[in-house]
């Protein structure tokens, strides 16, 4: 595993969800980031990046544990752009500390987690993320 990855977290707080919900859903999948509360116009936005593939360990472990790496990998392979890869979480999901692949606002009424990981090879971040 070569070059720097860094992988952003964000997820749209909607005027009916609590903030600090929010950001235990995004802490339970990435424990390993710093995030904050920013608040916009009409709603807030938590945020946060980092660096390495530490931030994804956990990532890694939830997807093993409900034994879904084969559609995770196919998932991620048809999440690529260039050299950005860029998937969504399901919010109630993530807050049960459980990792659920969701599209950006169609399952669910309120908005995903976004998660995007930059990387030089994501087919080895793919590889290693569901191996």
């Amino acid at each position: 595993m070569e070059g720097v990855i860094s992988v952003s977290v964000e997820a749209d707080v909607y005027p009916t969800e609590d903030p600090e919900k929010v950001l235990k859903a995004v802490k339970a999948i990435f424990p390993e980031i710093s995030f904050e509360v920013k608040w916009l116009d009409s709603y807030a936005r938590v945020e946060g990046s980092a660096e390495g593939y530490g931030v994804l360990e956990n990532l890694k472990r939830l997807l093993r544990e409900r034994r879904i790496r084969a559609a995770a990998r196919s998932i991620l392979k048809s999440s690529m752009r260039d050299d950005i890869l860029v998937f969504y979480l399901n919010k109630q999901a993530a807050y049960a500390g459980k990792a659920s692949f969701t599209e950006p606002f169609i399952e669910s009424p309120l908005p995903p987690i976004k998660v995007m990981i930059k990387a030089p090879n994501l087919e080895e971040v793919i590889s290693w993320l569901t191996e």
